[in-house]
């Protein structure tokens, strides 16, 4: 039986923040396809911007979800997608900013 549950993308900056990596190696491992990633048109101030978002699972998912609960934040995410991942459709959310947990986004 299949499980239904929802991917978590998130932003170059956090992914080498997270690893204790740079952000230029993040990128590299992206361009040699050891990263999963997907570039999204992301909101900032009056226009947009395209940003890279790899794809949390596994260990990076746990240093994600450690993290937030460390800090008592939550991520801010784009609107929920759904996506094309091979012969499936998933739930997917791009974090693109944390705020305090408990407070609502303006």
């Amino acid at each position: 039986m299949e499980r239904d549950f929802t991917l978590i993308w998130l932003p170059l900056a956090r992914v080498a923040e997270l690893t204790g990596r740079s952000v230029k190696t993040i990128r590299r491992l992206v361009k040699e396809g050891k990263l999963p990633a997907v570039k999204r048109l992301v909101p900032s101030g009056k226009s947009h911007t395209t940003k890279t978002f790899v794809l949390a699972a596994g260990e990076l998912l746990d240093l994600e979800i450690a993290d937030c609960k460390n800090k008592n934040q939550q991520g801010v995410c784009l609107d929920r997608e759904l996506m094309n991942m091979g012969y499936d459709k998933r739930d997917c959310l791009f974090i693109t900013a944390y705020i305090k947990a408990g407070n609502k986004e303006e």
